[in-house]
């Protein structure tokens, strides 16, 4: 199970916190923190949930799933907003870029995307990977981007151009220094 939280106003004198799960029972589900009491569920993918993020305004949520798919959930209307199919393969992780509208994903396909979540449109592709790839990161201003998965292999990119600036390669798999005599 995966969750996501965030800080929500609920009423204009209190802070509530919220967190968003995910996982194989196809539902996201919001709960409010520290009370455990569960405010809402949203369904709507086919097969397993793989993660959840919340928009840093609060107002949606987008999840990913072993059914190829994203969906992006208006958390106040309660409904879905749109599908997004960036995948060919499932989508294993999903994440909000700082306080922008815009979402990573990676998946099955060995593809890290970048997707603008109010429209639902493809902003940027990072190339690069042969297999699953199952990790992102991104700085709060989404300038670096970070990919890894299955070839043990952590690539680095620019996040506004989609250019590759470096690869990380496991330490055993480094190039060798050449040896002093």
């Amino acid at each position: 199970m995966f969750f996501a939280a965030h800080h929500q106003h609920s009423h204009p004198a209190a802070l509530a916190g919220l967190v968003a799960t995910a996982s194989a029972d196809k539902f996201v589900k919001v709960w409010e923190m520290p009370s455990g009491k569960f405010v809402k569920s949203f369904e709507g993918h086919t097969h397993h949930v793989l993660d959840v993020g919340w928009a840093a305004d609060g107002k949606l949520l987008a999840s990913a799933g072993g059914d190829n798919a994203v969906k992006v959930w208006n958390f106040e209307k309660g409904e879905q907003e749109r599908t997004i199919n960036p995948h060919a393969k499932q989508v294993t992780r999903l994440m909000f870029i700082g306080k922008k509208t815009e979402f990573l994903t990676c998946g099955g396909d060995g593809l890290v995307k970048a997707f603008n979540a109010t429209n639902g449109g493809n902003i940027r592709n990072f190339p690069g990977f042969g297999d699953f790839v199952y990790a992102i990161g991104t700085s709060p201003d989404g300038a670096v981007v970070a990919a890894g998965g299955q070839e043990g292999v952590v690539r680095v990119y620019n996040g506004a151009s989609g250019a590759l600036l470096k690869s990380l390669l496991p330490p055993d798999a480094q190039p060798k220094a050449p040896e002093k005599k």
